[in-house]
């Protein structure tokens, strides 16, 4: 076992050196110690603007502004050189301390939060939140947007994902199907961080007949083949009578799935992935989605998850008494699939309590990997709806904010300076003097 205390000694001078660079060019302090008083190099600027400006004399000596502005660029300039060393010090002696020398800074990160795990190690927790996306009022298309705070821990656990920190996130189409002559279904957005740069990411294309997506594992959503009450994709494990595919209350293709319940029967409608070309790919965070229409709804409910390994998801998308009638609405959220889960072990489900009493139309059904942003620590999902979106005139957009009390002194330098989040906790292990 590596002594965590030598390495974070060593990672805690580096955290106060990279802190104190910028107190230095970017933060307006002023403090006293030791009978001295401290300016930071923004504090003096801006006493000097507030002051030298009662005459031309006084105002000409505003070039001692420029200079500082020079000094915090330099400042900033020993925070790029600081970067060098900070990646020698892992690739180095964190490498040799963990017995694998000559990997790269990412495999040394990523070995040092599995060492951690297994050692029940951990530094001091941020809190972070992931708020709703909101959806610009110019948008044209119905293509729907999700996001994610969750990640996966060394211990395969899910978790908030400790990146976060305090940033607006926009989500913005680029390439549509009007302007661009990409594939309906198949739009281009960029999501764009205030911090790091830009990633694209696809809409989720609903899925009809045999024709397969390599962005949806999920065949046939819309429901367009069935045969004498029997879909082509679609399997009826209980309750096949409650299932039928209804023409006139349709979203995509030319049908829909229709679950009418008496109040007295289970229905459970499957999809197996296990003959999904390509496999279906497992260790991977997955966005579900799908289209509801609530025609009438007494009693009971309709749900939409995951069986994993012979297990329901986590994830539960839910139509009840309180969803809204009469119109489509979108329901979506993520579920992470495991390593040792293979493709035979995935199945897609559709069902209804045993006391549903209603009728109720799903259409649309998608699962595909969520498109990640590590170093915002999110994961997005864009949904296709009836109406594609529009990259011009006005692009079609999306924001949600994230935020992070930054309470974890070593987490928000790991963060900030690395790129990556360790094992955390409330009481940890480690402790952020080392760094502060």
């Amino acid at each position: 076992m590596p002594s965590y205390t030598n390495l974070f000694e060593v990672f805690g001078v580096y955290a106060r050196a990279f802190a104190q660079f910028k107190n230095l060019a970017d933060r307006n302090l002023n403090f006293s110690s030791g009978g001295e008083t401290c300016r930071t190099l923004d504090r003096l600027r801006s006493e000097f603007v507030g002051v030298m400006n009662g005459d031309m004399q006084e105002r000409d000596r505003l070039d001692a502004v420029a200079l500082l502005t020079d000094a915090a660029r330099t400042a900033r300039g020993w925070t790029s050189q600081l970067d060098l060393s900070l990646d020698a010090w892992v690739r180095n002696g964190v490498a040799d301390a963990l017995d694998i020398a000559g990997a790269t800074r990412s495999d040394v990160l990523a070995a040092l939060a599995r060492q951690m795990a297994t050692d029940d190690e951990s530094v001091a927790a941020n809190a972070v939140t992931v708020e709703d996306v909101e959806f610009a009022t110019t948008n044209v298309g119905t293509c729907q947007c999700y996001v994610s705070g969750e990640t996966v821990d060394p211990e395969e656990m899910v978790a908030d994902d400790e990146r976060i920190r305090d940033q607006v996130v926009t989500v913005e189409c680029v390439r549509d199907a009007a302007h661009h002559r990409v594939a309906v279904g198949g739009e281009e957005f960029r999501i764009v961080p205030e911090e790091g740069a830009a990633v694209s990411a696809l809409t989720i294309p609903v899925t009809y007949g045999d024709t397969p997506s390599y962005r949806n594992v999920v065949m046939d959503g819309a429901f367009e083949l069935e045969d004498a009450g029997e879909f082509a994709w679609w399997e009826a494990i209980a309750g096949a009578g409650v299932f039928s595919r209804d023409v006139t209350t349709k979203l995509f293709g030319a049908g829909s799935l229709k679950i009418t319940g008496n109040g007295a029967t289970a229905g459970d409608l499957r999809q197996d992935l296990a003959n999904r070309d390509p496999a279906m790919p497992s260790g991977r965070m997955f966005a579900l989605g799908a289209w509801a229409y609530v025609s009438s709804l007494s009693a009971g409910t309709v749900t939409i998850d995951l069986i994993v390994d012979g297990d329901p998801s986590t994830l539960q998308l839910v139509v009840n008494g309180s969803t809204t009638t009469g119109q489509w609405l979108h329901l979506g959220g993520f579920e992470y699939v495991p390593r040792a889960t293979f493709p035979n072990k995935v199945e897609v489900r559709v069902r209804c309590s045993s006391d549903f009493s209603g009728e109720v139309f799903v259409d649309g059904v998608c699962l595909a990997p969520a498109t990640e942003v590590p170093h915002a620590g999110v994961r997005v999902a864009l949904f296709e709806g009836a109406t594609a979106p529009q990259a011009l005139p006005i692009a079609d957009r999306f924001t949600f904010e994230t935020t992070s009390d930054d309470a974890g002194a070593f987490q928000s330098f790991f963060r900030d300076r690395l790129g990556v989040a360790l094992p955390s906790a409330g009481s940890p292990t480690i402790s952020d003097s080392l760094a502060e």
